[in-house]
């Protein structure tokens, strides 16, 4: 049973709100959360392996979207290019095989022995190690990000119907 006209029209006017609005606090609210439990621990993890604030700092939510399907889609982007337009941040969470390097000024490195100056041509350095850091912290927070926009979600549709 219907309370009353004023009723329905105050209902309608909380879904026309609800309908309204859904969409832009999902989005708000995931990127909080994204940024409080997914970009933070990147972040700290990043720097606890002594990895360049370059990188570390270049850790965003780039965009969140609500597809077709109703799906929310987040993604985060990391990337910090050489001057020679080399990805050094997905080096560090991929890592490298080892390599050789060849100075861009021929003078560059060089070095005294037996009282004569020599000039190096490159060297082969070490690889990096994978870190994985940015998949292994999505993959173990995800559920937990999952769970707390439910919850938020669940509060502000009731602040909303319930007030």
């Amino acid at each position: 049973m219907i309370p009353s006209v004023g009723w329905v029209d105050n209902y309608r006017l909380k879904l026309t709100r609800y309908q309204h609005l859904r969409k832009d606090f999902i989005k708000t609210k995931t990127t909080e959360l994204v940024n409080k439990l997914i970009i933070d621990p990147i972040v700290e993890e990043m720097r606890n392996a002594g990895v360049s604030q370059k990188i570390w700092g270049n850790v965003v939510v780039d965009a969140v979207s609500i597809g077709w399907d109703g799906g929310i889609y987040i993604n985060i982007h990391n990337e910090y290019w050489s001057d020679e337009g080399f990805d050094i941040a997905l080096a560090r969470e991929e890592g490298t095989d080892d390599h050789w390097i060849k100075p861009r000024n021929k003078q560059a490195l060089s070095w005294i022995f037996g009282g004569k100056r020599h000039f190096s041509g490159g060297h082969k350095v070490t690889g990096l190690p994978r870190l994985n850091i940015i998949e292994r912290i999505i993959e173990r927070n995800q559920y937990q990000l999952q769970d707390k926009l439910n919850e938020e979600f669940a509060k502000w549709k009731n602040s909303i119907f319930n007030d």
